[in-house]
């Protein structure tokens, strides 16, 4: 009878063997559930850096169009940012400004002085390049093709002008009345990584025209 009750006990054993075909088992039942579940994370961080990417841009571009003064803004590519006029509080309007719109290594050449292009990082760890290009879409009134400008004049009808009869020169000696502006925001999937070290890096554009028609 113990001879009998003792085979009886080992056949209900677990061997090694059938505890890992249990274990990969399981591995093959939650291995599509795990790499679905790493695919949404990733697929949730691009897309956060992808709306941190635009929100930026966009808040770069309202800046420029209706906060910048149009005399501080210089065509360049990248352009360039300074006050011809030296005011103080346009001055320390620009040092708050510039620096939350572009992040590290926007500082111009000279005092009070800014460049459009610089680097930040967001809080989850991704770097993110900031440029503009600035392009003044005038010719000097002077050259052989004159932007000219059709207005109506209240009993004269409508009369033909010159730029240099519209706007005084500017900060970079010329004719102006309409800058287009283009915002590149540049960036990498990788964190911590530079976006001009990546090859996959993504970017995105927004472009606009300022006008300065007051007066």
């Amino acid at each position: 009878m113990n001879k009998l009750a003792k085979s009886r006990t080992a056949k209900t054993g677990i061997t090694f063997v059938e505890v890992m075909l249990a274990f990969l088992i399981l591995g093959l039942v939650f291995l599509p559930i795990f790499m679905f579940l790493t695919g949404a994370v990733k697929d949730t961080e691009k897309f956060y850096s992808e709306t941190i990417a635009i929100s930026r841009a966009k808040f770069i571009m309202d800046t420029m169009m209706f906060q910048i003064p149009w005399r501080c803004i210089r065509e360049g590519n990248p352009c360039r940012f300074k006050d011809p006029d030296d005011v103080a509080g346009v001055n320390a309007f620009l040092s708050k400004v510039v620096p939350r719109m572009f992040g590290d290594g926007c500082a111009g050449p000279s005092a009070n002085s800014y460049i459009g292009d610089g680097i930040f990082e967001c809080r989850k760890g991704f770097s993110y390049r900031a440029r503009v290009k600035v392009v003044d879409l005038d010719y000097d009134s002077t050259s052989a093709n004159p932007v000219l400008f059709s207005i109506e004049v209240p009993g004269k009808g409508m009369q033909i002008f010159n730029i240099n009869e519209l706007a005084p020169k500017d900060a970079d000696d010329k004719y102006n009345l309409i800058k287009k502006i283009v915002v590149q925001l540049k960036w990498s999937n990788h964190k911590g990584k530079d976006p001009n070290d990546d090859p996959n890096a993504k970017s995105i554009f927004l472009v606009g025209f300022k006008s300065k028609l007051e007066g």
